[in-house]
């Protein structure tokens, strides 16, 4: 029988002596109310809790593969070439194309940033063509404006 503490908790039952019999094996021991069960053994930290002594990834999956670094670059050098100097687009299309075969040889990750940067590159070659003719038609007009002051047209 189990008597309370002096704090109010429960106090486990005193050892029986060997003549009375030695009370439950651990094996068949089943927490009576009021005791608390054994504290598990979780495995250390880093091991599968499995207990077989590989770590990392299960059976059948493999690590990530890095993300390719040509075609990170196409995609920088693509955006630049987008928001300040057009004539890099082709670069980032080169980078882009370059990577993607590199990628497709290797299983590395980042297609889709290549593609991007092939894209993205080539609106920043559009942007400069458009930005070149803009800049002829311009320069043309005021040729043409000048040369009809000077001659009294």
């Amino acid at each position: 029988m189990k008597e309370p503490d002096v704090g109010g908790q429960i106090r486990p039952p005193s050892p029986q002596s060997p003549q009375t019999g030695a009370g439950p094996t651990p094996a068949d021991w089943q927490p009576q109310r009021g005791e608390l069960s054994p504290p598990v053994q979780y495995p250390p930290p880093g091991y599968p809790a499995d207990g077989s002594q590989y770590g990392g990834y299960p059976y059948g999956y493999a690590p990530p593969q890095p993300t390719n670094g040509m075609a990170l670059a196409s995609f920088i050098v693509s955006l630049v070439s987008l928001f300040s100097c057009p004539l890099l687009g082709g670069i980032a299309v080169y980078l882009g194309r370059r990577s993607r075969e590199e990628i497709r040889r290797t299983g590395q990750q980042g297609d889709g940033l290549a593609q991007a940067g092939v894209i993205i590159g080539w609106c920043g070659v559009g942007f400069g063509l458009l930005m070149a003719l803009f800049m002829v038609v311009y320069f043309g007009f005021i040729i043409t404006m000048l040369n009809s002051t000077t001659t009294g047209y």
